[in-house]
């Protein structure tokens, strides 16, 4: 990437023996062409952004992933927005910037372009458009973006502006508007989004500012192309684009900036002002660059080579991209109180990307409960996925607003108004929960989901998910001083015991969550069928089986462990669980299951498959959608040895990765992860010292970690007696 090393200073370390060693900044560890492609790789975005950024320019391809890109097909340009991992339904993808040259070429599949040297860092991303021979660069700030084109001499410079399409090139339009101003060489437009993940209307402006002048220009409405024009505006399902041309003699790279906003064009315009006031390309990219030093310094790993620090540090810096922080984007009464957007879902980052928060961005979890308080107060309700600055109710569990704000409580997140938090879980609680199971204690077969366009919600899962909803909305009652719905609500947590089905069987073992009809029988149904998405559509489970399902009662596992038959009985049918791979272990429902080892005194057993899953990261891709964090954040934990034991303010220990990995806390306090003995392949713990204390339990206490210190784990390349119960 041109100009892009030329001010890194390499940071260089002294050993015992006097010789100098070369060690790269960690945003230069960043790839963020990991797990780029389609959801069975991770679903990531190749262009740049910074932490929690809200713009997140990326290249575009017409086929591939959900992230719009596909590594191995023709660019058709960039796009300003994009979603990590999202799955399903394409969201974003919007206001496209095609370079090229000569007479603007209008239809998307008629501007494609190869590409060479191409360059992803965390500062930035640069191709070569062979095509047009045109080196574009792109770098990030909050809530604008900095491009560079180099044109070649001799052709027309000439760059299109895309309004109306999203992910692959579809239409996704509800009404949208342009204006091109040829004098300060400006363009705002506008676009109502349509058929985006998030089925509500949202309106999001894009205003780009060039370094000059433009010569030529025109507008596309329809199909009707009016050379000379600066307004236009279309009706829904109606292309609109825009185009200009400008002088490139003398050699001088084209510089553009560009900014979005879901308050207003004026608000793009001051955000595009204030993050880049000038077209400073190398400015923008060092304080891109020391925004991700600053992130990717909160855990660090040693005593492993560069491929490994290069998996991990990606994986750090995908877990820091979502959710986005919007709070400058808001109108002026509101941008006192933080605003965090692009929940794809709160379903999956609960279980792994809201604990890495709580642990390494406190500040950033507490402006997460604020934000949801927020716009439970604004709309009425905060739900489980709120995108573009919109709810939307989705039905893939239950209500897991209620499992991040009591997760935070739990977990001691300073900095909360608590009282305020438990009147968002205490709503959901008794106003959001579905009406059969308010009244039966369970959600049927056939019950309808809350939102209008799928059916998420099952019988088999959603019960056991309302059922820890209300095991924290419980917590949180308790914490404001409600005791009556803290009882209630603690009584009804065990409402997964509902569709504990104690006669079913598989494989020899008894007793499990089985979907129940509206007049309670239990759906007859084989433990090892489950709904996909495509196939068995009556199945009462969303992403998973019976098998799946009856480990997920992380609020109550002395009485799931009972349910199965006692410690021995558990172990064993959690050991066949996983070795006949009737358990998804990359996929959220069943990230904590093979940790569950640990409650039975087997936490041998839970290293070994902390270790198998760990494999499951390939160099280049995540075993699964990145799902917005929760993937990363997986592997971030798995990678130094700890593991998120929801419900609690503990984590799990297993055997780290390397020999050594710090945490560096907010207040600037380190907690150490010590691995005496470590080398690949001694995967058990042989024994743990919590600041020179020898450990009793597989655990260790988050107060513990933030208050600093250091664990030290004993390594071996067997399994000990380390805890064993039996």
């Amino acid at each position: 990437m041109p100009h892009l090393c030329k001010s890194v200073v390499a940071a260089v370390l002294i050993s015992a023996s006097g010789s100098a060693q070369r060690v790269e900044p960690r945003w230069m560890q960043v790839d963020p062409l990991i797990g780029t492609g389609n959801d069975d790789q991770g679903d990531t975005i190749p262009g740049p952004t910074r932490p929690a950024g809200s713009i997140h320019p990326s290249p575009e391809t017409l086929i591939g992933s959900n992230a719009g890109y596909d590594r191995d097909a023709p660019l058709s340009g960039f796009a300003q927005l994009h979603t990590q991992g999202s799955g399903g339904r394409t969201t974003y993808g919007t206001f496209l910037i095609s370079p090229q040259t000569g007479e603007p070429l209008l239809d998307e599949p008629a501007h494609l372009s190869a590409k060479a040297d191409e360059r992803a860092r965390a500062d930035g991303y640069a191709v070569t458009l062979t095509r047009w021979n045109i080196r574009a660069e792109v770098t990030p700030a909050e809530n604008a973006a900095l491009y560079r084109f180099a044109y070649p001499a001799g052709a027309p410079a000439t760059m299109v502006f895309d309004i109306t399409r999203k992910i692959r090139g579809e239409l996704a339009s509800d009404g949208a508007d342009v204006t091109i101003d040829p004098v300060k060489g400006r363009i705002v437009a506008r676009v109502r989004t349509k058929d985006y993940w998030n089925p509500a209307r949202t309106d999001i402006w894009f205003v780009a500012q060039l370094d000059r002048a433009p010569t030529r220009w025109g507008l596309r409405t329809g199909d009707t192309v009016r050379a000379g024009a600066t307004d236009g505006a279309t009706p829904a399902d109606t292309k609109l684009a825009a185009w200009w041309q400008f002088d490139t003699t003398g050699g001088k790279p084209v510089m553009m900036k560009v900014a979005v906003s879901f308050t207003s064009a004026q608000r793009a315009a001051e955000l595009l002002d204030q993050d880049i006031p000038g077209f400073d390309f190398e400015g923008v990219q060092a304080g891109t660059r020391a925004a991700w030093n600053r992130e990717l310094a909160r855990v660090t790993i040693d005593g492993v080579g560069q491929a490994d620090k290069r998996r991990f540090y990606t994986a750090l810096y995908h877990s820091a991209i979502q959710p986005r922080d919007r709070t400058h984007d808001q109108p002026v009464a509101d941008r006192a109180t933080p605003h965090w957007d692009d929940y794809y879902t709160l379903w999956d980052t609960y279980h792994t990307g809201f604990p890495l928060m709580s642990l390494l961005r406190p500040s950033v979890y507490a402006g997460n409960v604020a934000s949801i308080v927020s716009t439970f107060r604004k709309y009425g309700a905060a739900h489980t996925a709120f995108i573009a600055g919109r709810n939307y109710h989705v039905g893939q569990g239950g209500d897991e607003v209620d499992n991040v704000l009591g997760e935070g409580l739990i977990r001691g997140v300073p900095g909360v108004d608590w009282k305020a938090a438990a009147a968002v879980a205490l709503h959901n609680a008794f106003e959001e929960r579905r009406p059969r199971y308010l009244i039966d204690g369970w959600f049927a077969v056939g019950d309808r989901s809350p939102e209008p366009d799928n059916q998420r919600a099952k019988s088999g899962s959603s019960t056991p998910a309302f059922a820890l909803n209300d095991f924290y909305a419980g917590r949180l009652a308790a914490a404001a001083g409600r005791p009556a719905e803290a009882a209630l609500l603690a009584t009804r947590s065990a409402s997964w015991r509902k569709v504990w089905n104690p006669a079913a069987s598989s494989d020899g073992y008894a007793g499990f969550i089985i979907p129940r009809y509206p007049d309670g029988r239990f759906q007859p149904l084989d433990p090892k069928i489950g709904w996909d998405g495509k196939k068995y559509d009556n199945v009462g489970f969303y992403e998973g089986t019976a098998w799946v399902y009856s480990y997920t009662m992380l609020h109550d596992l002395p009485g799931m462990v009972a349910a199965m038959g006692g410690r021995a009985r558990f172990t064993d049918r959690l050991r066949h669980a996983l070795d006949a791979n009737l358990i998804d272990i990359t996929n959220e429902p069943s990230f904590a299951t093979p940790w569950l080892f640990s409650e039975v005194g087997r936490p041998d057993l839970a290293s070994y498959w902390a270790d198998r899953i760990f494999r499951r990261f390939t160099a280049d891709a995540y075993p699964g959608d990145e799902d917005n964090g929760a993937m990363s954040s997986h592997y971030v934990f798995n990678r130094i040895g700890l593991f998120p034991r929801l419900t609690t303010d503990l984590f799990y220990l297993h055997a780290p990765h390397q020999p050594r990995s710090v945490i560096t806390l907010e207040d600037g306090r380190t907690f150490a992860i010590v691995a005496r003995n470590w080398k690949p392949g001694r995967i058990y713990i042989a024994a743990a010292r919590l600041n020179g204390r020898a450990l009793t339990t597989p655990f260790v206490r988050q107060a513990d970690i933030v208050a600093g210190g250091t664990l030290e784990l004993t390594l071996a390349a067997k399994p000990t007696g380390w805890l064993r119960a039996d």
